[in-house]
């Protein structure tokens, strides 16, 4: 369930590329400037959130992060970009261990919270010892607390549990994406007592537009997101409610990171996440396989 202390939102998890990049199917503004950047987190610090994802890949979302977050107990996540060497040899090394000391000086933290392979295939090339490796050392040397994987997909999941002592991982999560829920994954993460932090609440926003207004990749879909509007108004709740409590009202999932664009979306989901009108019976049957709708990366260049 939602945890709430006077009103205090303490499930959810701040993701920062639109402070780097414009991002999302459903993003018109583009880039978040700095200043909207500066007022989202502190609105998102004053309503309980201590945690913030970010990546190496997510242009100068790391430094903007770092200029604008307070000093304090906050929880930094990054992702070490994916590597394109065939085989990974010391010269990668070295350039992974850059990166993450690049990751901390922008931030301005002497340690992340957590630190995800961002491409989990690369535990399968030649020389993954090596990044095991240099994962459990900075670690051990206090550099990052948790280390573990940004996932798409049950097998990378299984692959990096079996070479990983995994803490952290990240995978997609959504009304239209419960992959992972009905194959027990997320059930098998939690009895191993692993830290899960749910993406795409939204799907890059494309669950919340009103299906007419989406791109014409979207329709094909456009029955199932209409009848998630449909449910959604039926039961007194906006798409905006009814998509974020499934994902914080998972018991599997310890945060939710959504990313925004401007403050008063941040003041949206924040009163969202805090609505406590009943979910619907029958979520589950919005849920699809389908990679077209919930894999992003099929989707046409915007």
């Amino acid at each position: 369930m939602l945890v709430q202390m006077s009103q205090r939102v303490v499930k959810l998890g701040l993701g920062t590329v639109q402070f780097g990049l414009a991002y999302g199917v459903t993003n018109a503004r583009g880039r978040v400037p700095e200043s909207d950047a500066a007022a989202i987190v502190e609105t998102a610090v004053a309503a309980g959130v201590d945690l913030f994802d970010t990546a190496a890949a997510y242009g100068d979302s790391e430094s903007v992060l770092g200029r604008i977050l307070p000093s304090g107990a906050m929880r930094v996540v990054s992702k070490l970009s994916a590597i394109h060497a065939d085989t990974i040899g010391e010269d990668v090394i070295a350039q992974c261990r850059a990166s993450v000391a690049r990751s901390l000086a922008e931030s301005r933290r002497s340690q992340l919270y957590g630190l995800l392979l961002h491409r989990p295939d690369d535990l399968r090339k030649p020389g993954r010892n090596r990044l095991i490796a240099l994962l459990a050392e900075l670690k051990a040397h206090g550099l990052v607390a948790k280390v573990g994987v940004s996932a798409y997909e049950r097998g990378q999941i299984e692959t990096a549990l079996d070479l990983l002592p995994v803490d952290l991982v990240q995978v997609p999560f959504n009304l239209a994406d419960q992959r992972l829920l009905r194959d027990g994954t997320l059930a098998r993460l939690k009895q191993r007592n692993v830290e899960v932090h749910a993406r795409s609440a939204f799907l890059q926003g494309a669950l919340l537009a009103e299906p007419a207004a989406l791109p014409p990749h979207f329709v094909p879909h456009r029955d199932r997101l209409t009848r998630l509007g449909e449910l959604a108004g039926r039961n007194g709740l906006s798409r905006l409610a009814l998509c974020l409590r499934f994902v914080l009202e998972r018991p599997e999932i310890d945060a939710a990171i959504v990313g925004v664009t401007a403050p008063p979306e941040l003041d949206q989901i924040l009163a969202a996440a805090r609505d406590e009108t009943p979910l619907p019976a029958g979520l589950d049957s919005l849920a699809t396989d389908d990679p077209r709708l919930i894999n992003p990366s099929l989707w046409p260049p915007r």
